[in-house]
């Protein structure tokens, strides 16, 4: 390249930079981002072993191990791994657009790829994809170079690539079938002598790959996850992967397909006319071959989901059709320049002595209706970022998994405990959890060994009720595992008589358990005092429930600090919970229960308060609330009653001796408090005595 072209190509490098790193890690990370970052956080024999019982290949999560060692684990920097992949994959479409078209059409291809929302959408991912995208297309180039000059460099160059496509990503054996489809026939007419070294190519992939095989194909031939993609006929199949993958190619999973498929199917149409494009003068392929290639590598593999999709196991989302996605703006890029009469190859051709037609007549109306697309592609591409952006579509948009783990975290008591439904969803729950963790393991194993549990809560990880024995395969270190309904009530019974409240994490539960086995129970022999929705792909929820009716009402044992104080209006403190004590070093936050008993039926819905004060009365932090996060109003409570009510405090990091907690009511209508008997407006709880 040289003068406007480089400056050019820098140009679209740079927007496509921008456009992938705004609002970076803005947004929590979704379930299976959330396995990336646990799996980056193991030591690497250890993410092996991982990964061997999951359903992905450990390459990407190898290197993006060593990136977060180098870069950090935040949001932001992990996605950051896949911004660089996809600039390369924009730097690479640009390079093959220009090789095998033109540089008009490499540049414009590289334009397309880089303000393309679903380019954009998985360059924010943490997730393998940009990777995928980056070493399909680099195995395309070093294809292209075997076909025009053969030699060992392009053909090791091809083996690494697609053995590094296969650690990658299952689905990349696809794309690996579908060109060597269009390989071995171009091969066979036109290069026969390069065939053989061809083939010896695909075996050293395969034997690169070796060490991985018998993981990949005891995870394709028995899943150690239940199924969760419904198989449909092939007729729907077609209308879904239409409508939905020729939008997402075009224009992304921001729009609704219904609304913009008419586009996407144009887009695709434009993309057929790369068959008349004439290639570079320099490139050793000739069309049809060229663009043939291009379509192999784009729908060989989808054809081939298709397939597997009827006769084997539903295989086909549209996501993945995002690792086939390079081919795809070289295709649009070069039937736009077919339109628009731009293309080298014609230029090069008049060059030569051809007549070149102008643009008057046909040339005219061909022009206005390449730019018409291209117009309408842009704007739709904006429109689609902005709603990505915007997340006005709540379904597409990532699970704030972040904001339902720390609203957890915010409420916990400190005799409360976790459950995760889906158990497997606890890689979100890791990353985001703030504390200690005292014990964490399997619903089945409830109730841990004494000795096993430590500072923090006890987190259970429900399993697949009434699933096949064989999820799993039985290996007690996998995420999946099969529980009987009888013994999930069981556990969920003495988890329940263990703790003032559970506290359940719910997301893909319905996967987990589609019967709604664990939601009923809860909803049997639970209180609800809490019960908030994360709207997201699959609308996470965080949940309270408080476990005083399976014991009758009662506390589960005496506080741990009993002190007895009688307010006016029939309220009674039996006693408190602290964690930490004030003596302590602090912790943030430090989580109190207080525990009250209605004597007589109080008149009102009072709010209870506790403040962390110092020696001289200055508030350090408060908490204040109606008892059971609004769910237990003091004006419901029956005479004998016993109610716990939670607070969290945020103190500061050093507590000053002489510092105290108090605790009372308030009537929040008036900000009157309730005094005790004995004229009081509230009790001392605890003074921090320590130097």
């Amino acid at each position: 390249m040289r003068g406007r072209e480089r400056l050019g190509f820098v140009a679209v490098l740079l927007l496509a930079f921008g456009l992938r790193v705004y609002r970076l890690g803005a947004d929590s990370l979704w379930y299976d981002e959330t396995v990336s970052a646990l799996l980056a956080r193991k030591p690497l024999a250890a993410m092996w072993a991982h990964t061997a019982r999951d359903i992905h290949p450990p390459l990407y999560y190898a290197l993006l191990h060593f990136w977060r060692l180098a870069a950090g684990g935040s949001e932001y920097s992990l996605a950051f791994f896949s911004v660089g992949f996809g600039l390369l994959g924009v730097a690479m479409v640009g390079y093959l657009g220009r090789r095998m078209f033109g540089a008009r059409t490499g540049l414009l291809a590289a334009l397309l790829m880089a303000i393309n929302p679903f380019s954009i959408w998985y360059a924010q991912e943490v997730r393998m994809y940009t990777l995928g995208v980056f070493l399909l297309l680099l195995a395309l180039k070093f294809t292209l170079d075997v076909w025009k000059r053969g030699g060992w460099l392009p053909l090791l160059g091809y083996a690494l690539t697609a053995a590094a496509l296969l650690w990658t990503l299952y689905y990349s054996a696809f794309a690996l079938i579908a060109l060597n489809l269009a390989a071995i026939p171009w091969l066979a007419v036109k290069a026969r002598r390069r065939l053989l070294p061809w083939l010896a190519a695909q075996a050293l992939a395969i034997l690169l790959y070796l060490p991985w095989l018998p993981h990949a194909l005891r995870q394709a031939l028995n899943p150690p996850v239940p199924p969760w993609r419904e198989p449909l006929p092939l007729a729907a199949l077609l209308a879904k992967l239409g409508m939905e993958g020729a939008t997402a190619l075009a224009l992304g999973q921001s729009v609704e397909p219904a609304t913009w498929w008419l586009l996407g199917a144009v887009a695709l149409a434009v993309g057929l006319l790369a068959f008349l494009a004439p290639t570079h003068p320099r490139c050793k392929l000739r069309n049809p071959w060229a663009a043939g290639l291009l379509w192999v590598t784009l729908a060989g593999p989808v054809v081939l989901i298709i397939l597997f999709s009827q006769l084997l196991t539903p295989l086909y989302h549209v996501r993945y059709l995002q690792l086939y996605s390079g081919a795809f703006p070289i295709l649009l890029a070069a039937g736009l320049m077919w339109l628009a009469r731009g293309n080298e190859g014609e230029r090069a051709k008049g060059r030569e002595g051809e007549r070149v037609r102008g643009r008057g007549g046909e040339g005219a109306w061909r022009f206005f209706l390449g730019g018409l697309v291209f117009f309408l592609l842009v704007a739709g591409s904006f429109i689609s970022l902005k709603h990505y952006h915007t997340r006005r579509f709540e379904y597409e948009a990532s699970d704030d998994l972040r904001g339902a783990v720390l609203a957890i975290y915010e409420r916990l008591g400190p005799r409360d405990a976790i459950l995760i439904d889906a158990g497997y969803l606890y890689p979100a729950f890791l990353n985001y959890w703030p504390g200690p963790i005292g014990w964490m393991g399997r619903l089945s194993e409830y109730p841990p060994p004494a000795e096993a549990v430590g500072e923090g809560p006890v987190v259970a990880l429900a399993g697949f009720v009434d699933g096949d024995p064989d999820i799993g395969w039985g290996d007690p270190e996998s995420d999946f595992y099969a529980i009987s309904r009888e013994k999930t009530e069981a556990r969920l019974m003495a988890l329940f008589e263990d703790a003032n409240a559970v506290w359940a994490l719910r997301g893909y539960d319905t996967v987990n358990d589609p019967e709604g086995v664990i939601r009923a129970w809860l909803n049997d022999h639970g209180q609800l005092l809490y019960d908030q929705v994360f709207p997201g792909l699959t609308y996470v929820r965080a949940q309270g429930w408080r476990t005083a009716p399976v014991r009758g009402g009662l506390p589960l044992q005496p506080p741990q600090h009993p002190l007895t104080a009688d307010f006016q209006d029939g309220i009674r403190l039996l006693g408190y919970d602290l964690s930490p004590d004030l003596g302590e070093i602090a912790s943030s936050p430090m989580r109190l229960t207080l525990y009250w008993r209605a004597d007589a039926a109080p008149s009102r819905a009072y709010k209870a308060f506790v403040h962390l004060l110092d020696a001289d009365w200055n508030l350090l932090a408060q908490d204040d609330e109606i008892p059971g996060y609004g769910a237990l109003p003091t004006d419901g409570w029956q005479p004998g009653q016993i109610v716990e009510s939670n607070f969290v405090l945020t103190p500061p990091e050093v507590i000053p001796p002489g510092s105290f907690l108090i605790t009372g009511f308030y009537d929040p209508a008036t900000g009157q408090r309730l005094p005790l008997v004995s004229g009081e407006e509230q009790v001392v709880l605890m003074q921090n005595r320590s130097p």
